[in-house]
């Protein structure tokens, strides 16, 4: 952490310290029609208007651990073209830490924030799991977890239950990630953008993120309950990519009184993917889309201190949703003979969160 950190302390410092030694030039006067006028004023409207921005901007910088998992399912419990009643469940952990930035800008009640998060390279993760199972008819599959016409709201991330696994296969996994956020809200009452004003009240917010993430399963060991059954190691598993757009919308509170600053939201969304699922021993892709809603929930507090704010905030965060996906490559034949089968449904899940550390630098000292 110190890192990230440093580097941004020293600059802010070195910053402040030369904005300091510059001295003001007193304005050059000049006869104009008659007029007494200060001798170029058009350059001096644009520094007015950028200390104005500068007076209104922050920068932040951030680390924060991530936790949860993400769920790829397939299925049916009614037979299909083979007589099989079976389905598929790839489970990835979501334990990583990531660092970032944001820059941020406000004009009156309106406030814009743009940010970076990244975990910077490919990193384990924990472990993944590979699971097909067989379903009979007393199966469930409760692949709506929002459900509009009744009001009602299953956090659950697995869609199938009352299943029997037939192969299990456990690994490491490594994953690199990186999401790129826009935010723009609406403060009302008393509350107000810059945090070290004293205020409180709702704000508005809405916003688009962009997430991908790519995941290697390696260090696989596999069950099947063959006859005899089968239990050893078969090296690489699979890679999942995936590509996510979200639309948050909703509501939030803040209240500052100036030197400590606490803040809420609420926000439902929507979201869309593309993934590709590349499964090594078979040499088969499982390429689809999938879209749905989700919800995500922000609590945090921090204290502010002259032209720094040092934050902690706790995110939860659920995407519920399905769609299809088409068979590309394989080596057995009924593997090859998907390919021309069409589309297969499926469901992906997130459910995760995370706790996210950071320092924001208000940037007036720029134009001084």
């Amino acid at each position: 952490m110190l890192k990230i950190f440093l580097p941004f302390l020293l600059f802010s410092i070195a910053s402040n310290i030369h904005s300091q030694e510059i001295p003001k030039k007193e304005p050059r006067l000049g006869v104009q029609n008659g007029k007494v006028a200060e001798i170029g004023s058009s350059p001096e409207a644009k520094i007015g208007f950028w200390k104005g921005f500068w007076s209104r901007s922050s920068a932040t910088v951030l680390a924060g651990e991530n936790g949860g998992q993400h769920i790829f399912e397939s299925g049916t419990k009614y037979p299909n073209l083979s007589g099989a009643e079976a389905g598929s469940r790839i489970t990835y952990s979501r334990e990583f830490s990531y660092g970032g930035i944001e820059l941020r800008h406000w004009w009156q009640k309106w406030e814009l924030t743009a940010g970076y998060r990244t975990n910077g390279r490919n990193t384990r993760v924990g472990q993944g799991r590979d699971e097909d199972f067989a379903m009979a008819n007393f199966s469930v599959e409760r692949g709506n977890k929002f459900s509009f016409r009744e009001w009602s709201f299953y956090d659950t991330p697995y869609t199938f239950s009352g299943t029997k696994n037939f192969a299990d296969g456990r690994g490491r996994l490594k994953m690199k990630q990186d999401r790129i956020s826009l935010t723009l809200r609406r403060y009302l009452g008393d509350s107000d953008p810059d945090g070290r004003k004293e205020g409180k009240g709702l704000f508005l917010s809405a916003g688009i993120h962009y997430t991908y993430f790519k995941y290697y399963l390696y260090d696989v060991n596999q069950w099947i309950a063959s006859n005899p059954i089968f239990y050893g190691p078969i090296g690489i598993g699979l890679s999942f990519s995936n590509s996510t757009w979200e639309i948050p919308v909703g509501i939030g509170y803040r209240y500052s009184d100036g030197a400590w600053l606490f803040e809420g939201s609420f926000m439902g969304s929507t979201w869309f993917s593309h993934f590709r699922d590349y499964h090594y021993q078979r040499n088969l892709n499982f390429i689809g889309n999938a879209a749905g809603y989700g919800i995500e929930t922000n609590l945090g507090g921090g204290r502010i201190w002259n032209s720094w704010l040092f934050f902690l905030r706790l995110t939860e965060n659920r995407l519920y949703g399905a769609g299809s996906f088409r068979t590309a490559g394989g080596i057995s034949t009924s593997d090859i003979l998907s390919n021309s089968a069409g589309s297969y449904r499926n469901y992906l899940s997130t459910k995760q969160y995370n706790i996210e550390f950071s320092i924001t630098n208000y940037l007036e000292w720029i134009s001084k």
